[in-house]
C-alpha cells in the first residue's frame, strides 16, 4: 500500500531534472544549434535510459540477500562514522567474488553498493570520490550562480566578494543545523521560482521581438566546432543525470517492476520541457540577444519584476545549497572518522567547505561553463561509464560461474562503455579548455 505510483515516480524524475541547470539550456541551444539540439536531446535521453537499465541489471546480479546495502543491520556492517577501509592486499583474493564480499558499510547509497559488489572496495572508493567531487563542484556552481544573479541587480556594493558574503553566510549557517530536512520543503518554491523566471523571460522576449525570431532562417542548425558541441553536451548531460539515482526511484515505487515505464514517461516529459526551454527561448530572443551565460541575463537590469526574479532565485539557491553541503560534509566526516557526537568538528568541516567553495567561486568563470564541465566530466563518468563497466564486471562473474557465452547485451554494454569513455575524454578536455579561456 506504500510507495510511489508510476506517474508519481515519472514526475519525481522530471522534478530532479528541472533544477537550476535549466537556466543554462538556452546557452546549450546557442552552442549546439537548433537541429543538433533537438536530435541530441533525444539521444541523450535514450542514453540515460540505457545506462539506468545497466544499473538495474547490476542490481539483479547482486546476492539475493542484498538490497543494495540497505537490508543489513548495523551490527553486521561497520558504522557509518568509522573511517572506511577499502581493503588490504590480504583481502584481494577473497574479494574476487561478489558473493564472498562483506556487505558495504552502513549508509552506502544503492548506487555505491553496486560499485562495491562489482569492483570491491576500490569501486566504492572511486564512486565516493566522484560523488564528493561532484558535490563540491555543485556547491561552487551554486555560489557562482548567486554571484551572477547579484551582479545583474541594480543595487550592489560594487564588490563581488562583499556581495556574496550574505548568501554564503546563510548557506554556512543552514548547513550547520542538526536537521536540514525542513529545507526540502523549499523544493516546490524552487520549481515555482524557475517557472516564474521563464514566464517573465518569455514575456520579455515577446515584448522585445514578438514572433520575429520564429520567422528567421539564419539561425545555426549545428554546432560551429567541437568545443561548442562539447559545451552543449555538458549542459544537457548535467540536466538529465538520473542514472545515479535510479535505484532510489526503484526502491520508492509501489510496483518496482514498472520502473521502465516510469523512466520512459519521465524522460519524455523532460525531453519536451528541455526543447521548449532551450530552443524555444533561444529562437524567441534570436533577433536581440545571444546567450553566453544563464538565461536570466536576458532580463533587463532596471525592471522591478526582473529584480524580484533574481532575488527569488538567489533565495532558492541559498536554500538548496545546504542540501548538497550536508551530505558532502557527512562523507568527509565519515572518511576522517569523525563521530556524530563531535559537533564542533562537524561544524568546522562544513564551515570550511563553504568557505573553500565561496573562495573558489570568486575566481571561477560563469555558471554555464561550470555546469558544462561538471556534466562532461563528473556526471558523464558516473552516468555513462561506470554503469556499463559495473554491468560487464558483474555479468562476467555470473557468466563464468554458469559457463555461458557472451550474449548480445554484453556486446552492447562494451559498446556503450567505449562510447562513454571516448565522449567523456573528448568533451571534458574541450570544456576544460573553454573554462580556462573564459577566465582570461
Amino acid at each position: 500500500s506504500h510507495g510511489s505510483s508510476v506517474i508519481q515516480t515519472a514526475l519525481n524524475m522530471t522534478k530532479l531534472c528541472m533544477g537550476t541547470g535549466t537556466l543554462a539550456l538556452p546557452f546549450a541551444a546557442e552552442k549546439g544549434g537548433l537541429l543538433f539540439n533537438v536530435v541530441g536531446l533525444a539521444l541523450i535521453a535514450i542514453w540515460n535510459y540505457y545506462c539506468a537499465n545497466c544499473v538495474l541489471r547490476c542490481r539483479d546480479c547482486l546476492p539475493q540477500t542484498s538490497n543494495c546495502g540497505d537490508s543489513y543491520s548495523d551490527i553486521e556492517r561497520p558504522s557509518a562514522r568509522q573511517q572506511q577501509i577499502y581493503g588490504s592486499v590480504d583481502d584481494r583474493e577473497r574479494l574476487q567474488q561478489p558473493y564472498n564480499r562483506k556487505p558495504p558499510p552502513v549508509g552506502t547509497t544503492p548506487y555505491a553498493s553496486v560499485a562495491w559488489y562489482a569492483a570491491g572496495p576500490a569501486g566504492l572508493l572511486v564512486v565516493d570520490l566522484l560523488m564528493l567531487l561532484l558535490m563540491v563542484m555543485l556547491i561552487i556552481a551554486y555560489e557562482v550562480a548567486m554571484i551572477s544573479f547579484i551582479d545583474d541587480m541594480p543595487v550592489t556594493t560594487g564588490s563581488r566578494k562583499v556581495d556574496i558574503i550574505i548568501p554564503s553566510v546563510i548557506v554556512a549557517l543552514l548547513s550547520c543545523s542538526p536537521d536540514v530536512s525542513f529545507l526540502s520543503k523549499f523544493s516546490i518554491i524552487g520549481l515555482l521560482a524557475l517557472a516564474l523566471s521563464f514566464i517573465v523571460i518569455v514575456w520579455q522576449g515577446l515584448v522585445e521581438n514578438g514572433l520575429i525570431g520564429f520567422q528567421s532562417t539564419t539561425l545555426n542548425l549545428w554546432p560551429r566546432n567541437i568545443t561548442d558541441a562539447s559545451s552543449w553536451f555538458g549542459v544537457v548531460v548535467f540536466g538529465y543525470g538520473i542514472v545515479p539515482f535510479i535505484l532510489n526511484f526503484h526502491e520508492s515505487m509501489k510496483r518496482p517492476q514498472h520502473i521502465g515505464l516510469a523512466m520512459k514517461m519521465g524522460l519524455t516529459l523532460v525531453f519536451v520541457g528541455y526543447i521548449i526551454i532551450s530552443s524555444g527561448v533561444r529562437i524567441l530572443f534570436s533577433p536581440s540577444h545571444s546567450f553566453d551565460g544563464d538565461v536570466l541575463q536576458a532580463l533587463p537590469t532596471n525592471s522591478w519584476l526582473a529584480l524580484i526574479v533574481r532575488l527569488l532565485m538567489t533565495f532558492v539557491v541559498a536554500m538548496t545549497a545546504p542540501l548538497i553541503v550536508v551530505p558532502c560534509g557527512e562523507m568527509i566526516e565519515g572518511k576522517l572518522g569523525i563521530q556524530v557526537n563531535e559537533m564542533y568538528k562537524r561544524i568546522a568541516i562544513r564551515v570550511l567547505l563553504c568557505v573553500l567553495c565561496t573562495g573558489l567561486a570568486e575566481y571561477a568563470p560563469g555558471f554555464v561553463h561550470i555546469v558544462s564541465f561538471i556534466g562532461c566530466f563528473c556526471v558523464s563518468i558516473v552516468g555513462f561509464i561506470l554503469p556499463p563497466l559495473f554491468c560487464i564486471q558483474l555479468r562476467d562473474i555470473n557468466r563464468k560461474e554458469r559457463m555461458s557465452q557472451i550474449d548480445f547485451l554484453s556486446y552492447c554494454d562494451i559498446g556503450a562503455l567505449v562510447i562513454g569513455i571516448i565522449t567523456t575524454i573528448l568533451t571534458s578536455t574541450m570544456t576544460f579548455g573553454e573554462l580556462r579561456r573564459s577566465q582570461q
